[in-house]
């Protein structure tokens, strides 16, 4: 409407000045020295704009041909934006599809030209990765950083991820410490440096980091609680191999009550104890843990206590068959308290209760030792045999992490029948 408007008023100046020509054309006389030049007011008119119009036409000829240069450099320029655009999605096409080394080809040539360089050098380096060629790898995510050194935190998760990923663990670890230095709390480089504490068995470290593994809610509660179960169960069987009782005290002193209670701590603490030879803190450790609640694998390693008060212990396991008369494990651990107390005839009743109700490799072992300690030959032979073949059946001869029964000293069988 304006430029309507406008147009209007041009036209209707035009009109005017066209009717007041029309009655007088003015006269104009243009004198230079020797030379006189008459025209019409109009003519001149004519002229002035014909000169104005060549001389914008110059003008722009002039400036672009100044401009030239930078707009050639300019057009070349989109022309390889829009190329490295294409070699960038059609790299992250490869990269899905499987083609590793197309992609890491078609990205690595156009990353220069990129708006996003640091893309297609993290994406390269996957791709590198994917193909065993670490060297290669690193290279990218050099260039990655010296591309955008703002960016060193997403440099330095992709070398972690991709690190880890290749079993890498020193130097995932060098990589993630290196993280934590510059964004300390960064939660997914604490996830990823539980995980590299994980696999290198550095549980110390990773007990160190739980309070703030906690606090960010990096793994859900489930995945932590798991993690948290992990660490210290190793962290007792590594107190317990390296015979470090105040160590190990240490640990279960500061264990939440939610970890002293969880059952697989429980019989880690048991098995500790029996280890370090503990025989005091590991029998009030399992009446009290009973007490609380009755768990029939645990009462196993009540027979297993060396020293103390073995009449004791063999009173307290045949109160507990009153309430439990067809536990096989709690039959097990009462007839090995009776050959410690070298009650030969009852050991026997009770091995072959226990096997009557729950055939255990562990069973036969123990009543073949003692048919053979009682000289019953053939008998021993035959438990062995079944025990043998039981253990091969269920390949459960001893678990990782299990303590091994102790042979329990019996007296030679001529002096025991003399």
């Amino acid at each position: 409407m304006r430029l309507l408007l406008i147009l209007l008023l041009v036209l209707l100046a035009a009109i005017g000045l066209g009717i007041a020509l029309h009655y007088d054309n003015g006269y104009v006389v243009l004198a230079w020295g020797a030379w006189t030049v008459e025209m019409s007011l109009v003519l001149l008119g004519l002229f002035l704009i014909a000169g104005l119009a060549l001389l914008w036409l110059v003008s722009r000829l002039l400036f672009g041909l100044l401009r030239f240069p930078a707009s050639l450099r300019h057009r070349l320029g989109e022309r390889r934006h829009r190329r490295a655009r294409e070699a960038l999605t059609q790299g992250l096409v490869d990269l899905a599809e499987g083609r590793w080394q197309a992609a890491e080809r078609r990205l690595t040539r156009r990353a220069e030209d990129s708006e996003t360089p640091l893309i297609n050098y993290l994406i390269a380096a996957r791709a590198a990765q994917l193909q065993g060629a670490h060297r290669r790898r690193d290279i990218y995510l050099k260039n990655a950083y010296e591309q955008t050194p703002s960016a060193t935190v997403a440099v330095l998760l992709t070398q972690a991820e991709l690190q880890l990923a290749h079993r890498q663990y020193e130097h995932a670890l060098a990589t993630l410490r290196r993280l934590q230095e510059l964004s300390p709390g960064h939660r997914y480089g604490l996830r990823l440096l539980a995980r590299a504490y994980q696999a290198l068995g550095d549980w110390p470290s990773l007990e160190g980091i739980l309070p703030q593994l906690r606090r960010s809610q990096v793994f859900s509660r489930e995945h932590f609680e798991q993690l948290e179960r992990e660490c210290c169960l190793n962290l007792i069987e590594r107190h317990a191999r390296m015979g470090k009782r105040k160590e190990l005290d240490q640990l279960l002193g500061r264990l939440p009550r939610r970890l002293r209670r969880d059952r697989e701590i429980v019989h880690g603490r048991i098995i500790a104890r029996l280890k370090l030879g503990q025989a005091t803190e590991a029998e009030a450790d399992i009446e009290q843990s009973l007490r609380q609640e009755w768990d029939p694998d645990l009462v196993i390693h009540y027979g297993l206590i060396e020293g103390g008060d073995v009449a004791r212990r063999l009173t307290r396991a045949e109160q507990w068959l009153g309430q439990h008369p067809a536990s096989a494990g709690l039959l097990l651990t009462t007839a090995r308290l009776c050959i410690r107390n070298q009650l030969w005839g009852k050991a026997r009743q009770y091995l072959e209760q226990s096997l009557s109700v729950q055939p255990r490799p562990d069973a036969y072992e123990e009543l073949g030792r003692l048919l053979d300690h009682l000289g019953e030959e053939a008998g021993a032979a035959q438990a062995y045999r079944r025990g043998l073949e039981l253990a091969i059946q269920r390949k459960d001869t001893v678990p990782e992490g299990e303590v091994k029964p102790p042979v329990i000293p019996l007296p030679d069988s001529r002096a025991a029948a003399s």
